[in-house]
């Protein structure tokens, strides 16, 4: 019996096999914490809004930082970005809240005045 994979399997096979390694766990951390240098949480109402756009685009960098999750041409691929998103939360969620929490705004002093 013949088992065929798409590109997607094949991509999400790769990383699985590849989630305990400390090199791919590290960058995946410094992929996260660099989104926070981009993404303001004082800019956002909710966390959710934040978390979405933090692990959004951390998926994104991270996918194109590993040719054999990015490929040779650019598409999209729905099933790899929420394989790596559900990643990202699993291992990063705890950071990603409390930089929102621990956010400091300027205008939340502002309306004080």
């Amino acid at each position: 019996m013949k088992i065929i994979i798409t590109e997607s399997q094949s991509q999400i096979l790769w990383l699985r096999r590849r989630l305990g390694d400390p090199e791919i766990n590290e960058l995946l951390k410094d992929i996260v914490i660099e989104g926070f240098d981009y993404t303001d949480p004082c800019d956002y109402n909710s966390y959710s809004g934040y978390e979405t756009n933090i692990v959004n685009e951390s998926a994104i960098t991270f996918i194109n930082s590993y040719n054999e999750l990015y490929g040779e041409g650019s598409f999209d691929d729905v099933q790899l970005e929420e394989f790596i998103r559900k990643v990202i939360l699993g291992k990063h969620r705890d950071r990603i809240q409390r930089q929102y929490r621990d956010r400091y705004c300027v205008e939340d002093y502002d309306d004080e005045d």
